[in-house]
């Protein structure tokens, strides 16, 4: 029996829709294998924070106290128990090897937790910027300034430099992974996060630490 082999036009074709749908599924999978990572970093911020809530239950309701080195990470190792949960999977930058998330200056300075009013509406960690040290992450406003209010003033100051410029903000498809002072983490867009008064969900307490001299 005489089988009819392709021709060349027939295998042009079938080369041409595999290149295709290549082209169509080859993004998704990306878009899926971001995905897988982006929760896996929310899992990662998620146990961080609630190492943090285990911590203070043992030390009379105060967050860290990193005056000095400011080893934050360090006094949560006993509650999370794995250093590869300081990881994010999408980060492949290895400036800082220890951790790749930053702690608010809010909550590392032995703060009571007495003092947030809206812990759950209060970002404690966020994902470090690639090339930034796992420390000064300062969601205050301008160093010289209190005006909370006027966005403009607020991206022109030092308050930017230390906030904005230390955050990791478009890591996971367009935003990043944060985990608030009550111990929970979700994955949110970085332009809610600086609703007035400023800079919005990382400090609607207005508190800083005492060394800053503001109250």
């Amino acid at each position: 029996m005489h089988r009819r082999a392709f021709t060349l036009i027939e295998l042009l074709v079938v080369i041409a829709i595999i290149a295709i749908l290549a082209a169509i599924l080859f993004p998704v999978f990306a878009q899926a294998r971001e995905k897988a990572r982006q929760i896996s970093c929310l899992s990662n911020v998620k146990q961080i924070s609630l190492g943090m809530m285990m911590y203070i239950a043992d030390h009379d309701e105060c967050f860290v106290n990193v005056t000095g080195t400011y080893r934050w990470y360090v006094p949560l190792y006993p509650y999370v128990k794995n250093a590869g949960v300081f990881q994010c999977p999408s980060n492949s930058d290895q400036t800082n090897p220890y951790t790749d998330y930053v702690l608010s200056g809010l909550f590392a300075h032995g703060t009571h937790q007495s003092a947030f009013s809206k812990p759950s509406e209060t970002i404690m960690i966020a994902e470090r910027a690639d090339g930034v040290p796992y420390d000064g992450y300062h969601p205050w406003p301008n160093i010289n300034s209190q005006n909370w209010d006027d966005l403009n003033s607020y991206y022109a100051g030092d308050g930017h430099n230390w906030f904005v410029d230390h955050i990791a903000k478009t890591r996971h498809t367009g935003a990043s992974n944060y985990g608030f002072g009550d111990g929970h983490a979700k994955w949110t867009r970085w332009e809610a996060t600086i609703v007035p008064p400023l800079p919005g969900m990382h400090n609607p307490d207005r508190i800083v630490p005492p060394i800053y001299g503001w109250q």
